[in-house]
């Protein structure tokens, strides 16, 4: 079954994007977003719910603070002279709007009330200040991280309010300003699923792209929708608001309208919608979720960098998926360091194989794909 996988990969991979020029992408989602407030948050939780099984995200998964990005920003410097070509780089896919815990009513689609704040407002209430966007707004030559979009809030705000309303674990953790520690699919954060209707898809997106321009100062290029869950109709509102670049995962969920999805293949390079060039992430690193199932820092960077080699093996750009689970510290500074300990690793292992690999972000690969300016040299 294995051999019969890879063999539908390796095709699959033919029939999209090619190239033997050995580019490497880092997309990294969920910045700005709030999941669990702190550790005195989670110990409250798991106190009143001692027998709920919590994953990597529900375990360690904050705000970052600014010492998180200059921490990883200050690695990926420091790692630039191992490189011929060009600098590591990482993409941050930022979802520019959290939930207003003061103006969310919870209930059923008929009763429930969702209000939400932009994210410059959720670090000011945490940090009392803009400390994360204004190291990010240095730019990435100074700081080798660049932003993107990943919608506005990254919730599904009418099942979570649903469930706030109905489930005793969703309630508590609603009222300790947690989000995504139920047991429904994808935990209610899956934004863009038709059954929330509590948003309006257009304005949904056209929210996330004015705040991203007034955060950031240019528009975005590239989009990741929460938990790669859109359909046709909200990719083809993306290209109205000038998104080109489309970041996806081999297959991704197609809402069908009763809170069910189809799973689609998607083609490197392709997309339902003209002028939209798809993107698909082909090497999963992960190191929180690595030490989190008790793996080592040489395991978790073993298994990244088979799949590097794979994918250019394939003729594909290496498309990394790394979330910001990793290299946020305000939950448990213990997986940042292990993180950071395995992104160092990786690295000096890419340095040593392919020193003269390309570092991209997601919306330079997607716009060179785009014009033809992805030519094999």
């Amino acid at each position: 079954m294995h051999i019969i996988k890879e063999a539908a990969k390796a095709l699959v991979a033919k029939l999209g994007f090619q190239t033997n020029r050995r580019i490497v992408v880092f997309e990294s989602d969920d910045w700005g977003a709030v999941r669990v407030p702190d550790s005195d948050a989670l110990a409250a939780f798991e106190n009143r719910f001692p027998s709920f099984r919590l994953d990597h995200y529900q375990s360690f998964d904050g705000l970052e603070k600014k010492a998180d990005v200059s921490a990883l920003s200050s690695l990926l410097r420091e790692n630039a002279v191992r490189f011929r070509a060009s600098a590591p780089v990482f993409t941050l896919n930022f979802a520019t709007a959290n939930p207003d815990f003061n103006r969310c009513v919870p209930g059923n689609a008929d009763v429930a009330h969702f209000g939400f704040e932009p994210i410059d407002k959720t670090y000011r209430t945490y940090d009392g200040d803009e400390g994360v966007l204004d190291f990010v707004r240095l730019g990435c030559g100074e700081t080798a991280l660049h932003p993107q979009l990943h919608g506005r809030e990254h919730l599904n705000a009418t099942a979570w309010l649903t469930d706030a309303a109905t489930d005793p674990v969703v309630e508590y953790a609603c009222s300790l300003r947690m989000v995504g520690l139920d047991d429904a699919f994808y935990n209610g954060i899956d934004a863009l699923n038709n059954g929330n209707t509590l948003i309006d898809v257009h304005g949904y997106l056209e929210d996330a792209v004015a705040i991203f321009k007034r955060l950031f100062g240019f528009a975005p290029r590239s989009f990741i929708p929460p938990c790669y869950v859109a359909n046709k109709e909200c990719e083809l509102i993306a290209a109205e608001l000038g998104i080109e670049t489309i970041q996806s995962s081999p297959k991704r969920n197609v809402p069908k309208g009763n809170d069910s999805y189809s799973r689609r293949i998607n083609v490197f390079g392709r997309s339902n919608v003209p002028g939209q060039c798809r993107l698909i992430r082909n090497v999963q690193f992960e190191p929180s979720r690595s030490m989190f199932q008790g793996k080592s820092v040489d395991e978790c960077v073993d298994a990244a960098f088979a799949e590097i080699e794979t994918a250019f093996r394939r003729r594909q750009p290496a498309v990394v998926c790394t979330h910001r689970v990793n290299y946020t510290s305000r939950v448990d500074e213990r997986h940042r360091a292990f993180s950071l300990e395995a992104l160092d690793g990786l690295l000096q292992e890419l340095a040593t194989r392919y020193p003269d690999c390309e570092f991209m972000t997601s919306d330079e690969l997607g716009r060179a794909i785009l014009s033809g300016g992805v030519i094999d040299r």
